[in-house]
């Protein structure tokens, strides 16, 4: 390596490094304003629960590492959880660790979610060093920066939930399957195999890779020119990998219930009920995976069969948008985003155009076919399983937001990583209003901090107009309930009427409240005077829960709160919660600021 070669070097990691520091520190900073959010809840308890306890019952939604690795500072603490918690009961688990830990409860949440913000920063050094493997310097930087400077991926990974590491597996485990198909050595399919086992343990979603993995060989290998492998030793490295694989996925379950068969196993999803009566016969058969592991997926599955609803540009249904998440790309992305996306795109095709016509001619040029084939090849290994996971998560009904397809995301930015040199002029005094550019471009999603989750793009209405697009977790998932106390405590107001979209009992943070009144309580869509605090999602009609002042539960039905939209809030916190002041018709209307 040359003097030059080591200088570039240290400015990739100098500018790699400095992008992690501040996604880092604005995700902290945004962390520790945020109240727990709606599935945090009981995803934190639930891993601290897995680690005093060796249970992973207590809440099967999701596989146990992403929560385990968020728990250990909780666990190395000595953060109280009361034993003996009911399974599958997420209100009493997350309730529980409340009320064990009110003094330490905002504190313990802060440190899961910068630990969290770690695997976010590692998923970006995996695009930086898998771009530049592929396509040189700049497109792993701007793969890297892509990742870390979007508001999407910023917000989800300041939370203690299982999305930030599930995409850092995900991406983890395709980038050593590429190198290993490329070099098929013993010591790439000893990573394959740990890490495609460990992502099992994130999120169901990874179960595709399952799929994706022999994907990623394929592309890699056809017409590549690279060494054949024998069949035996392939087949020896396929097995380790296989088996790798399935003991890394039981040891995160410590081999609970692996093995029990078939026949015993009784189940709620319509998709797995029929998977059992076509292998009518085989309830011999033993199930090579944990007992939790199954069960949870299998509830996952039920849960996704039913109803929900969704919401999209002003309309509510029950199955779904079949291109809810282009909308979703359309409206959260910011601009500077979409423009590098759009642009990877454009020249993968581009790409596609000018191999065919190169092909065509009698005697192409070489070296220019190699790296034609070579961008094509590696579009379509990348967009592939983007298009597959959309696809899928597509075809459910349950779209509560963009942080579903969280691990498309990097294999979107690397495309457009590998067409950055494409723009990379040769002549220095044009290389710097480039790198303004790309640094504006990246950088304008940010500037709504610390509100990221409810960042929308400037031609959606930004942190104002997003609810006329999108709700739930893309906007509302009840991170503001911290913002409104503080707000309720600068304005003086002693009692305000709360309808707030979370699992935190209110009271337990020290707001003082009651009830808004129903729609059909409300004489004239005029509730009474007073203090009022709505969640958008409740605003806009959505159906869901509601925690009364006791700290109990009830439902809330559709439209149940949707007159306030005929109303303009005095402010709106953090994007997600509404604040209202209603007057008494008998006096003088009054200005608020």
């Amino acid at each position: 390596m040359d003097w030059g070669t080591r200088v570039a070097d240290r400015w990739d990691w100098g500018v790699v490094g400095l992008a992690i520091v501040l996604h880092i520190s604005l995700g902290i900073d945004a962390a520790r304003q945020w109240s727990a959010t709606h599935d945090e809840f009981w995803h934190l308890p639930a891993g601290l629960a897995a680690w005093r306890e060796a249970r992973f019952d207590v809440d099967n939604l999701n596989p146990p590492l992403t929560r385990l690795w968020q728990a250990l500072p909780l666990a190395l603490g000595g953060a109280r959880l009361p034993t003996g918690l009911p399974p599958d009961d997420a209100f009493t688990l997350g309730d529980q660790f409340l009320s064990a830990n009110r003094q330490n409860y905002d504190s313990w949440f802060l440190a899961a979610r910068v630990a969290n913000l770690l695997l976010s920063g590692l998923t970006a050094v995996c695009l930086w060093v898998w771009g530049r493997d592929w396509n040189g310097r700049l497109a792993g930087v701007l793969a890297a920066l892509l990742w870390l400077f979007c508001p999407v991926c910023l917000s989800n990974s300041a939370l203690a939930t299982p999305d930030a590491g599930a995409t850092l597996l995900f991406v983890g485990t395709l980038w050593s399957m590429d190198r290993f198909a490329r070099s098929p050595d013993w010591c790439w399919a000893v990573a394959v195999g740990l890490l495609l086992g460990l992502a099992q343990l994130t999120k169901f979603t990874n179960i595709l890779l399952w799929i994706f993995c022999p994907w990623v060989w394929i592309v890699t290998r056809w017409r590549s020119g690279l060494t054949p492998v024998a069949s035996s030793r392939l087949a020896g490295l396929t097995a380790m990998i296989v088996l790798l694989a399935l003991l890394g996925w039981n040891a995160g379950y410590l081999f609970q219930g692996t093995g029990r068969p078939l026949g015993q196993w009784s189940f709620r999803s319509q998709s797995l009920q029929q998977w059992q009566t076509r292998l009518a016969g085989f309830e011999w058969i033993p199930v090579p995976l944990p007992a939790d592991y199954l069960a949870g997926f299998d509830r996952q599955r039920a849960t996704m069969e039913g109803s929900h609803p969704v919401y999209l540009d002003g309309t509510w249904n029950l199955t779904g948008f079949p291109g809810y998440y282009l909308y979703c790309a359309a409206y959260k992305w910011s601009h500077g985003t979409q423009f590098w996306v759009v642009f990877g795109l454009a020249m993968w095709l581009t790409s596609i155009w000018k191999l065919r016509r190169l092909l065509q001619r009698k005697r192409p040029s070489t070296p220019q076919l190699d790296r034609l084939q070579r961008h094509v090849r590696q579009g379509l290994l990348l967009l592939v399983p983007a298009a597959i996971l959309v696809g899928v998560a597509s075809s459910m009904g349950m779209q509560l937001g963009f942080r579903y397809i969280l691990p498309a995301f990097p294999l979107l930015y690397l495309l457009a990583g590998l067409a950055a040199p494409c723009l990379w002029p040769s002549h220095r005094w044009i290389q710097l209003p480039i790198v303004l550019f790309i640094a504006t471009s990246l950088c304008w999603g940010l500037r709504h901090h610390p509100h990221h989750l409810a960042y929308f793009n400037e031609w959606s209405g930004g942190l104002e107009g997003g609810r006329a697009h999108l709700a739930d977790s893309n906007l509302d998932w009840g991170q503001d309930l911290n913002h409104l106390r503080k707000e309720l405590q600068t304005r003086q107001i002693p009692l305000v009427r709360l309808a707030y979209f979370g699992m935190i009992p209110p009271g337990e943070v020290g707001i003082n409240y009651l009830l808004p009144p129903s729609a059909n309580q409300v004489a004239g869509g005029r509730p009474p005077a007073g203090w009022y605090a709505i969640s958008v999602n409740f605003v806009l009609g959505r159906p869901h829960t509601i925690r009364n002042p006791d700290g109990s539960i009830r439902g809330v039905g559709y439209q149940e709160f949707g007159y306030f939209r005929t109303m303009k809030p005095v402010i709106t916190l953090g994007g997600s919660l509404d604040l209202y002041f209603v007057e008494d018709r008998n006096q003088r209307p009054s200005t608020f600021r």
